[in-house]
């Protein structure tokens, strides 16, 4: 179409000819609605707003705004604790190691260490960790505080009663499955507790023991999965709170190769007052989509922690307020001993900026999390009468650390500071790093000098132990050294990690010790069916071992686990191998038979 300049606008306001020819399909249509229209009447094309206003967005609706962590997500996360107990770090679900290395064991071992020579304490010495989950910082911090003790010749840790707890009944029953504290006998209670109320443990017998005067208090990532929520204050309006409406995807075909649940049938469960029910949901989480808003709230109905934040954080465009992790550690504080002393390692922000930026919770496999607002609980408990201590250069670590303590325990403050500075972790996480950097750039004599000084500076660090052992035993080709170096790992962690058990079963494999390679992978099996490396080496196993239908069977699980694709494409390589195999047996059983019959009939 051409438009002549010269006509100006006016040319483009003006309306089109209707004696344009129409295509036959328009005519036709325009014939329809002429037909439906009153006689004689003009076509009855409806206003805009009267089309729009009957238009409707496909969603299925599952819940309705609420706080974050009254979310069907949020509910969901803690069902599966419950349920899963230690598989959720088993199976990768939940990152652990960070605190579970044995680095943070050991740092925390010399923080009590300094902190009873600091403060004399006299008679029992009680430490209560709550949410221990899979339980090897609580191991490895009784070894190395007793390792410290004997050492200095100090009879600290004689003295010493370990209550290690967890909200997850399931989790503390698998510690009991698996013996995981019973070198320590009743120096360790191990039971139930509920981080905030912490009165008392409940045994996994039903019997309680309540909490002595509290000499420490380790809470490790447990803060971030109790109750928080983010709020706002525009001027002088109410206080607005951010809430989450929770949907389930509109693609009916993806929802149908998660179950066969209804949508309706879905939404039930969603409100069923049975929480074993509840629980069907858990497999559908990745299926639930989210919105979220802030809504005006009754100020009342909040917790107290809300006011108490908003009166130091005004200039906040919004705030998370962990009142949850508030209320956890004033109660805390009450439990303690005089001089006792709380150690948090969790993540969250550590700027107010950031804090400003936090929103509704993480997710972790099917487990949520909502980081801490370490500035506010600065704020907040710097008014409680604690002092509440930052490590120099604690913004750049993965894991924040803070020791809330009262006045006058000088030597246990310059123990924090020192162990848990980021020039200390700098020191004992750098040969490491610098291994990985000399790998990466194929200088393996360097890498191997400097996992050499990292295995000095860390000698109980099963995650670095087992990364050595991979190195030494898959890559130098090492492999006996390889396989102590892997046994060393699994004398620390036997529980967890089916990577250590695979690393342990690939050198003995490629030394021909097929035996104690193939238990060394049932082993890792018997930690997480599902892992796709074991049910691969399993596959070879299997193989080696004459029985190629379990070895397809391996293989069929371990592409069923291959959550990311990292070991399909050797799995199905394997299955043609096995099916090769299985396919030169028959044709050599037929030729066998063939032969046997040509000798019968010939010698008939």
């Amino acid at each position: 179409m051409r438009i002549d300049p010269s006509t100006g606008e006016a040319a483009l306001r003006a309306p089109l000819s209707l004696s344009l020819p129409l295509p036959v399909s328009l005519s036709a249509s325009l014939s329809a609605m002429d037909a439906d229209a009153a006689p004689g009447g003009p076509p009855a094309i409806r206003a805009p707003q009267d089309v729009l206003s009957g238009v409707r967005v496909a969603s299925q609706l599952l819940q309705d705004f609420r706080p974050i962590t009254e979310s069907i997500e949020w509910e969901l996360g803690h069902l599966h604790w419950a349920q899963a107990g230690l598989l959720t770090f088993a199976e990768n679900e939940v990152p652990y190691v960070v605190n579970n290395s044995g680095r943070l064991s050991e740092d925390a071992a010399a923080l009590l260490f300094h902190h009873c020579a600091d403060t004399a304490p006299q008679g029992a010495i009680a430490v209560l960790e709550l949410g221990a989950g899979c339980g090897l910082f609580a191991r490895m911090f009784l070894q190395a505080f007793r390792h410290l003790c004997q050492q200095e010749g100090r009879d600290f840790d004689q003295r010493l009663v370990y209550y290690v707890t967890d909200g997850s009944p399931r989790t503390v029953a698998q510690w009991q499955e698996r013996a995981l504290f019973a070198e320590f006998g009743g120096q360790v209670v191990a039971g139930c507790c509920d981080a905030m109320r912490a009165e008392a443990v409940q045994l996994p017998d039903g019997s309680t023991v309540p909490l002595p005067p509290l000499h420490a208090v380790f809470c490790n990532y447990v803060l971030d999965v109790l109750p928080a929520t983010v709020v706002r204050r525009q001027g002088d309006g109410p206080v607005q709170e951010l809430r989450i409406r929770t949907r389930l995807t509109d693609d009916a075909q993806l929802v149908r190769q998660y179950t066969a649940l209804s949508p309706g049938e879905i939404r039930a469960l969603v409100d069923h007052a049975d929480a074993e029910q509840r629980a069907r949901l858990l497999p559908l989480v990745g299926l639930f989509e989210q919105e979220v808003g802030f809504f005006d709230c009754d100020q009342a109905a909040l917790s107290p922690w809300v006011d108490a934040a908003l009166s130091v954080s005004e200039a906040a465009p919004r705030l998370l307020v962990n009142h949850g992790a508030f209320g956890a550690l004033q109660m805390l504080q009450q439990r303690l001993a005089p001089k006792g002393l709380v150690l948090i390692n969790d993540y969250g922000a550590c700027t107010p900026d950031a804090a400003a930026q936090a929103g509704a919770s993480q997710r972790f496999g099917r487990t949520s999390a909502i980081g801490l607002n370490f500035p506010l609980l600065a704020q907040l408990f710097g008014r409680e009468g604690w002092q509440v201590l930052a490590p120099s250069g604690d913004a750049q670590r993965a894991i924040h650390a803070r020791l809330l303590i009262g006045e006058g325990c000088e030597r246990t403050a310059a123990a924090f500071l020192n162990r848990f500075s980021a020039d200390a972790q700098q020191f004992f996480e750098a040969p490491a790093h610098e291994a990985r950097t000399h790998l990466e750039s194929g200088r393996q004599d360097a890498a191997l000098e400097s996992y050499r000084q990292a295995i000095t500076r860390s000698p109980r660090d099963w995650r670095l132990l087992g990364e050595v052992a991979e190195f030494v035993g898959l890559q130098l080709r090492d492999f006996a050294a390889g396989i102590e170096l892997a046994r060393s790992a699994l004398d620390l962690n036997p529980w967890l990690s089916t990577w250590l058990w695979n690393v342990l079963g690939d050198c003995l494999f490629c030394q021909e010790q097929f035996a104690a390679a193939h238990d060394a992978y049932l082993q890792a099996e018997g930690i997480d069916p599902r892992d796709a490396r074991t049910q691969l080496n399993l596959a070879y196993t299997w193989q080696q071992r004459g029985d190629p239908a379990r070895a397809l069977a391996c293989i069929a699980q371990g592409l069923a686990g291959d959550a990311h694709g990292v070991h399909t494409q050797r799995l199905m390589e394997k299955q043609q191998q096995i099916l090769a195999q299985i396919a030169a047996l028959r044709a050599s059983e037929q030729q066998r038979l063939a032969q046997r019959a040509a000798r019968l009939q010939g010698g008939a």
